[in-house]
């Protein structure tokens, strides 16, 4: 009897391994885990609409855009598709400024993702509703409701002829499923320029809007902490502007104060007379509150024959303007030229006297790319050392 409980011991123990638990046989190797792929991470939101421009360019540099951005002006980039890539947000334009019957013909905002190198359509995805505004202006791209997701302004200024109605801009807000909410703000106004800055660093990114012909004046809209706004006149004091030919706007941190400046600019007196109500390009100091007075401005130099600036870079302490000459004859832009200015000083370092590769005369958005300042669309093939 004690021989077979000692055999009947021995083979328990030989299924246990000698240690109490089952053992796997030499023949049999266990099956190897394969660790679950990790989806990369979303690509972070930068405090400032231009910080999310000049970050997405130094990440893509000139893009082939689609050819409805050429005709609209209004493309941004951020991770949208919340995948760790950028993708691509535009808006058409769509009716014609010649035409009033055309009044009623509103543009369409599209999502576009990058696949093998092409850019595809992929609205449906995240976005119902693609109806946008008249005619839109400019995409800002910043954090408005909090959730750390990039949101998408569209600064829209309506049917672009006497008498200027203006419009309400678009915003499309990110909701928790991933799709957006396209929420038409109660604001109207002809909003040829915005701006965006979280203020807070809360993710409550509050707006700057241009508005020289309705309101009259650039003024603020203050983010409530949900998306919503509430106008606020008082924050820029400039007398300065009031009914001037103001139509862009950016939030800079020009001095490295860790504080963002407003700049503001648009058409300048060329000395033909044809520029009433002008507006030099000037830079509003940050007053330490995030206020803003012509007490505390630097003045830009200019170049009188390309007297409409459209967009502003600040890169290793030299600001670079992208502007555009006015042919009155015509009521059209003519040519464009970029303008490096340090101190006091502003040269020339582009300029173009026929018709870029695309057919078109004048320049639109700027970026800085791998020490050059390119065109954001590669088919307008500039690129100029900085």
């Amino acid at each position: 009897m004690k021989r077979l409980l000692s055999l009947i011991l021995a083979a328990t123990l030989a299924a246990c391994g000698g240690g109490g638990s089952p053992s796997t046989s030499a023949s049999t190797p266990a099956t190897p885990v394969v660790p679950a792929s990790t989806p990369a991470a979303p690509i972070a939101v930068q405090a400032t609409s231009y910080l999310n421009k000049v970050t997405a360019a130094a990440a893509l540099g000139p893009q082939a855009l689609p050819s409805e951005v050429a005709v609209g002006n209004a493309v941004a980039f951020g991770d949208f598709f919340q995948d760790g890539s950028y993708s691509m947000v535009t808006h058409t334009l769509e009716y014609n400024p010649q035409d009033a019957s055309t009044a009623n013909k509103f543009g369409h905002i599209h999502f576009y993702k990058k696949v093998n190198g092409s850019w595809g359509d992929h609205t449906s995805d995240i976005l119902a509703n693609n109806v946008g505004c008249l005619h839109p202006r400019k995409a800002v791209v910043a954090d408005f409701n909090g959730d750390g997701k990039p949101d998408v302004l569209f600064a829209c200024h309506g049917f672009d002829a006497s008498p200027y109605p203006g419009e309400q801009m678009h915003l499309l807000l990110s909701q928790p499923n991933g799709s957006y909410n396209n929420v038409i703000l109660p604001f109207t106004g002809y909003f040829h320029g915005a701006a965006a800055a979280d203020f807070s660093g809360k993710g409550f990114a509050d707006i700057a809007v241009v508005d020289p012909i309705i309101a009259g004046t650039p003024y603020f809209l203050t983010n409530n902490g949900d998306g919503t706004f509430t106008k606020n006149t008082t924050r820029l004091t400039c007398a300065a502007c009031l009914h001037t030919q103001i139509y862009s706007a950016e939030f800079i941190d020009f001095s490295n104060t860790g504080r963002q400046d407003l700049f503001l600019a648009g058409s300048i007196d060329d000395g033909t007379g044809h520029v009433p109500n002008p507006f030099t390009p000037t830079i509003f100091k940050n007053n330490g509150d995030n206020t803003y007075s012509q007490t505390n401005e630097t003045v830009l130099p200019t170049n009188p024959y390309y007297q409409t600036t459209l967009d502003i870079l600040s890169v290793n302490g030299a600001i670079y303007t992208n502007n555009v000459h006015l042919t009155f004859d015509s009521a059209v832009y003519g040519y464009s030229d970029i303008e490096k200015i340090q101190g006091n000083a502003t040269t020339q370092i582009w300029s173009n006297a026929a018709p870029l590769p695309n057919g078109w005369t004048w320049l639109n958005w700027i970026i800085p790319y791998q020490g050059k300042i390119d065109s954001m669309d590669s088919v307008y093939g500039v690129s100029v050392a900085q």
